[in-house]
């Protein structure tokens, strides 16, 4: 079987030597389309230079795809965050328009640093901390979060959704850099869309060079939310 992904050609199939028979418009071809995109927009955001994955995020956050970001839906993170953030400082990496710095209850941390890779979102991020009147506590810098060094400690470092964009040979080397920025006994926190799948591993490289102290997986969703520390 053979494709012709010529640009602006039709898509069409050849099989067993029959006729090949364009099918630009239909259902077929428009799966096959959406698979390919998203496969080379995943190998963007994993391997692709900090520019052009700025560039990526940009476009998309401006475009208004990750509108549904701007509220929790779903299996969220609050809890773990709030119990064991104890007043402290709370790290998130891949903040995107900083939905969780503004839901929180401001009463279980003291201060939080949001990063992203986008402009556009890290700009909305802090525009919606000072309508919710937490712009004194809330800051966000924009960085790609394998090369961001923080400037103090924190009591949570929240991998929310971004673990995943990370590529799998760079998680525990990201990780253990930013374990030296843990405040004693601190925590690391993160979101896994979907361990049943391909995502698994990440999970897997996770639970094999870290201590998990709480893991919680969505029997329906099979969300999975993960709080873990260094090993001592």
């Amino acid at each position: 079987m053979a494709y012709n992904l010529r640009r602006g050609a039709n898509l069409t199939i050849i099989d067993s030597g029959e006729m090949s028979e364009p099918f630009h418009n239909s259902e077929a071809s428009t799966r096959l389309a959406q698979k390919i995109r998203n496969t080379l927009r995943g190998l963007v955001q994993r391997y692709a230079p900090p520019s052009i994955k700025r560039h990526l995020w940009n476009r998309e956050f401006s475009t208004g795809r990750w509108t549904c970001l701007e509220r929790t839906v779903g299996e969220s993170v609050h809890l773990q965050v709030e119990k064991y953030a104890n007043q402290g400082g709370i790290l998130d990496l891949g903040c995107g328009p900083g939905t969780i710095s503004v839901e929180l209850n401001p009463e279980t941390y003291s201060f939080y640093t949001g990063v992203d890779i986008s402009d556009v979102a890290i700009q909305k991020a802090r525009t919606r901390a000072l309508e919710a009147g937490r712009g004194d506590r809330n800051e966000y810098c924009q960085s790609d979060i394998l090369t961001y060094t923080p400037t103090r400690q924190y009591n949570v470092i929240l991998c929310g959704d971004s673990i995943y964009y990370v590529a799998n040979r760079q998680i525990v080397p990201m990780l253990c850099r930013y374990s030296t920025y843990l405040t004693k006994q601190s925590v690391f926190i993160a979101r896994i869309f979907d361990v049943s799948g391909k995502l698994r591993h990440t999970l897997d490289i996770v639970e094999s060079h870290f201590d998990v102290v709480e893991k919680h997986i969505h029997e329906q969703t099979q969300m999975c939310i993960i709080v873990f520390r260094p090993r001592t």
